[in-house]
């Protein structure tokens, strides 16, 4: 009960801490795009969530694109990139902090993903909060670098392209040429979680990765697609700042 209620509290601190700050900014550019990205957050992060999601491929390739993909797209076509001179004095500062946050959990990603890892990661509540809040805490910082780097935009896209896109593709890809890839190590836990859904939502193992797969893939396209207009976005802001 201790980790739920902390979980919760940490996703409504984040959110209320990020709407503080875009208003504070006056970056605040589109209101309604950025609450929908704070309640796609949100729902992503709610431990209810975890609970179903740590036996199911479907509803945790659901979980991760919703909280590392979705939602920062969201908050980075809701905020105003604006040039000011806080942010000049920013852009001096290394990148690499964000570079080694992003390289750490495509690592993680595939560590997690190993269908012999899976299984045995997911069935720890603790361990499972930990890499969603990681995977929140990329996004987010990988959101914040593409609004004040203007200067390496396109370094940003090629880091977006290694660390989260491939990642995204690749995995997609694995999960459709190998149907049954976590079928057997998932099946037990799979059918308990199962059992507690309606009738027209209990998939078979098989069926549940490959829907999996599918949200690996679109989720991948459209973050690829999104990367051209982010950098499209802040050459904008470029011009603006000017």
């Amino acid at each position: 009960m201790w980790l739920v209620s902390v979980d919760l509290l940490c996703s409504v601190i984040v959110i209320i801490t990020l709407q503080q700050w875009a208003v504070k900014k006056n970056l605040l550019a589109k209101p309604g795009v950025f609450l929908t990205g704070n309640l796609v957050f949100l729902f992503g992060m709610l431990p209810w969530f975890d609970n179903l999601a740590r036996y199911s491929i479907s509803l945790h390739s659901l979980q991760s694109v919703m909280v590392h993909h979705f939602a920062p797209l969201l908050w980075i076509g809701a905020l105003r990139h604006k040039q000011s001179s806080s942010i000049r004095a920013h852009n001096t500062v290394s990148h690499w902090p964000t570079t080694l946050l992003m390289s750490i959990f495509a690592v993680l990603t595939w560590v997690w993903m190993l269908p012999s890892f899976h299984p045995l990661l997911m069935q720890s509540a603790i361990i499972y909060s930990g890499m969603k809040w990681l995977m929140a805490l990329s996004g987010l910082a990988l959101c914040l670098s593409m609004l004040s780097h203007h200067q390496k935009s396109s370094y940003w896209q090629k880091l977006n392209n290694v660390t989260v896109v491939m990642p995204l593709l690749l995995w997609g890809l694995l999960m459709f040429i190998f149907p049954t890839m976590y079928a057997d190590t998932h099946t037990s836990h799979h059918h308990m979680m199962i059992s507690h859904l309606p009738a027209w939502l209990q998939l078979s193992p098989i069926q549940d990765q490959f829907i999996g797969g599918l949200l690996f893939i679109v989720s991948g396209f459209l973050y690829w697609q999104s990367n051209s207009i982010s950098v499209a976005f802040t050459r904008h802001a470029r011009r603006f700042s000017k």
